[in-house]
């Protein structure tokens, strides 16, 4: 047998006996490829001895960025000869006693694994099971007699399917575009990490905005850095989509496990290269922000004001957080509308006056956030309206805001750059100050980093903290259970 020493099995005789016994030994760190092993089609849950050969793609650590960056362990992406991808997880316990057997590209056996089950949140791979490392698992490099398996393999959903993908964290998908325009601050800073924004067609006449965090950004202002934009159109990992606003812009969020790809050999970028009819090399703006587009942090009007003045026109989107006293309802705007479409629902749109005890603004409140607040449906009001005393009726209900203060989540756009706009809207109300310490863009999204355990947190960029399920193994999903990313 391949490994093994050999001898008649017809000798008797106290050597024979030794050749038997160091056959049985089990064999340390290997470089050749083991004899026999499974594909990722063919594991089975729980720990039964498996193993399994296959490219090592790429690992990040993944970490809770709802406790404060907690770290959650090391999530590594693996891609076998079937051309299967599967993610495994290395718990923050073990991750020490592993990292310095893990490299980008190698051909590696893992041994003494457990097999769980992905959980249906935050699915980086289409695979339906995750390996987790547990204390007897063995990763070894394969050196020699190694399979062939291809360096890369990507999830490239179109904007069909990131539309139904939006908003529902189910997914970390991989797209591929062209990069339109760039803005954010200190863009040739690869040190900083405040958010960077890029318009990026992914189809023809479909752009969207990829909305790159912390270690994602820092890693893209790499590349402008080298002021090379020979390359425009690339291929980008696990990112999160989401809608915003009544107008449906599509977000692309980055997350913990989100990587860069511009090689022009990757038969995705040839794919779309095609598909537009364009080239790998087209010119593109960057901006520069004098303040940069922030997360939600918490601002102050005045802040609101002053990012809008020092920024470029037509091109600055970002979220912030106010926190505002109610001094009236604005109502010669009017307190509702009707929708322009032919089915005459009444809906809200509510003008507030508001000020922050320095300087007040006009926002804008649509119909969904102000019936949570109002617990009434603009409809209703509408018929009291009608029976008491027409539109210089002011309903109770909004009456009572007057006073009262809330924490303003605000969606500024090019809208609000236009000379006579300096109102702003409104997408979230909340009376709770302290949830402002833990919103961030990507809420939801603690994730791995271009795959990640389902329970491991994705990096600054934006993942989520997705909950292990180990399905048939109940002792050993007692002592998994992980934050959701």
């Amino acid at each position: 047998a391949r490994g093994k020493l050999s001898f008649s099995s017809n000798v008797s005789s106290p050597l024979f006996a030794i050749i038997e016994s160091l056959n049985s030994i089990p064999k340390m760190a290997s470089s050749a490829a083991p004899i026999a092993y499974s594909m990722f089609e063919s594991l089975r849950l729980g720990r039964a001895a498996q193993s399994v050969v296959a490219r090592l793609i790429c690992f990040w650590d993944s970490r809770n960025i709802n406790k404060n960056g907690e770290f959650m362990g090391i999530t590594i992406l693996l891609l076998d000869e079937l051309d299967s991808v599967i993610h495994g997880f290395i718990p923050a316990n073990r991750a020490s006693h592993y990292r310095n057997d893990l490299k980008t590209g190698s051909i590696v056996r893992l041994d003494r694994f457990e097999v769980a089950r992905v959980a249906h949140m935050y699915k980086i791979t289409e695979h339906q099971f995750l390996i987790r490392f547990i204390a007897s698992t063995r990763i070894v490099e394969v050196q020699t007699d190694a399979p062939v398996i291809k360096f890369d393999k990507f999830m490239v959903r179109h904007y069909n399917h990131l539309q139904v993908l939006a908003n529902t964290n189910l997914e970390l998908p991989d797209v591929v575009g062209e990069i339109q325009y760039v803005q954010g601050s200190d863009l040739k800073n690869n040190a900083a990490t405040s958010r960077v924004v890029v318009r990026f067609l992914i189809e023809r006449n479909v752009s969207v905005y990829l909305s790159l965090w912390d270690e994602a950004a820092s890693t893209f202002r790499g590349f402008l850095k080298k002021e090379d934009k020979s390359h425009s159109v690339m291929l980008v990992t696990t990112v999160n989509p989401k809608l915003f606003g009544g107008n449906g812009n599509m977000y692309l969020n980055s997350t913990q496990g989100t990587k860069f790809f511009f090689d022009t050999n990757i038969p995705e970028i040839t794919k779309f290269v095609s598909s537009v009819g364009g080239t790998t090399a087209q010119a593109y703006t960057c901006v520069e922000t004098h303040q940069g587009i922030k997360k939600k942090e918490l601002v102050s009007i005045g802040d609101l004001n002053s990012f809008i003045s020092n920024s470029n026109e037509q091109t600055q989107e970002a979220d912030f957080l106010c926190k505002t006293q109610i001094v009236s309802v604005i109502q010669e705007n009017g307190c509702r509308c009707e929708t322009p479409d032919v089915t005459g629902v009444v809906r809200f749109r509510v003008e507030l006056a508001v000020d922050d005890g320095k300087d007040s603004a006009t926002f804008v409140i649509f119909d969904k956030e102000m019936t949570k607040l109002t617990k009434h449906e603009a409809a209703v009001l509408a018929l009291d309206e009608n029976s008491s005393g027409g539109e210089d009726y002011l309903p109770s209900c909004l009456e009572e805001l007057t006073g009262k203060e809330f924490v303003f989540q605000i969606r500024v756009t090019p809208f609000n750059f236009t000379p006579n706009h300096r109102t702003f809207t409104v997408s979230t109300i909340t009376e709770e100050s302290t949830m402002v310490d833990h919103i961030k863009e990507h809420s939801g999204n603690i994730l791995p980093n271009r795959g990640g355990d389902l329970g491991s947190a994705a990096s600054s960029s934006g993942p989520s903290v997705l909950e292990d399920k180990i399905g048939e193994n109940a002792d050993a999903e007692k002592n998994r259970k992980r934050a959701r990313e």
